[in-house]
């Protein structure tokens, strides 16, 4: 699967989402105009028919009709691609694009921003760009990111999911922070740099929620290196017919986990 970004018109936020699709793989994140069909976030995250229209695509995606694991899994759909996109911004040019629900444009594998507006530091090499907003530092950037995902997407999706589906706060909410850190695990190996889960996995977490079950590890084994998840929560996924816990699942003991991990590493090895 290749790269998506879309780029109707160069900008400095156009530009820096087509550096991250260059460098990050699977990355569908772009700027542009709303395209047909596709979802505005402001008219889906407090409209219960929306959200439900959403399931209804999971139910077809998946071939099944659980409304509690669909919801599970719309958490985690639709926050990946704009988490994705936002974190790659942010760790490859210090940016963050403008989150707001009438901004984020999007279906279940993609994220189009419609804003040319980005907030970034006043370092930046467009600080003086009139679609840029600097703020004084890396911490102003990350409580930008947190505040605007958290306002404007997971608090109103939320309540509505929970009013559709019998799926708690707190399951979405830990699989809301969960697909944060995986997305930064994703961005940290994808660029090589395990420093970006050391700095910002504990950094962004801890915006989050008090709990700070959610984080990563960094393992070595048969002289192979690498960063891991470890999720705080369960997408549910185990309770499929025919599937099973994933790899990183929250339900698996530690030691369990650590050894599937270890596994990963080795067959990257072999590979070599």
């Amino acid at each position: 699967m290749e790269a998506i970004v879309a780029t109707t018109v160069t900008t400095p936020l156009a530009e820096t989402l087509a550096h991250a699709a260059e460098r990050i793989e699977y990355f569908s994140g772009g700027y542009g105009e709303r395209p047909e069909g596709w979802y505005l976030a402001s008219e889906v995250v407090n409209d219960p028919d929306a959200v439900n229209a959403l399931l209804d695509q999971v139910f077809a995606i998946y071939q099944m009709d659980d409304r509690q694991i669909a919801a599970a899994f719309l958490v985690l759909g639709y926050f990946w691609s704009p988490m994705l996109a936002a974190l790659a911004c942010y760790v490859i040019d210090r940016r963050v694009p403008d989150l707001s629900a009438s901004s984020v444009a999007f279906n279940l594998r993609e994220v189009r921003f419609t804003s040319p507006r980005f907030a970034a530091l006043p370092d930046d090499r467009d600080a003086g760009h009139p679609d840029a907003e600097i703020l004084p530092n890396v911490d102003a950037l990350r409580d930008r990111l947190v505040n605007q995902l958290d306002t404007e997407h997971a608090r109103p999706l939320f309540a509505t999911l929970r009013a559709v589906a019998p799926y708690g706060l707190n399951g979405m909410h830990a699989n809301y922070v969960d697909r944060l850190v995986s997305a930064l695990v994703w961005i940290s190996e994808a660029l090589g740099d395990p420093q970006i889960a050391r700095d910002d996995v504990p950094a962004f977490v801890s915006r989050m929620t008090d709990k700070r079950r959610a984080g990563y590890i960094e393992l070595q084994h048969e002289g192979q290196s690498g960063v891991f998840q470890i999720r705080g929560g369960c997408c549910l996924n185990y309770r499929l017919p025919g599937t099973e816990k994933c790899d990183t699942c929250s339900l698996r003991p530690m030691d369990e986990r650590m050894e599937i991990f270890r596994g990963l590493l080795a067959e990257g090895a072999k590979a070599h």
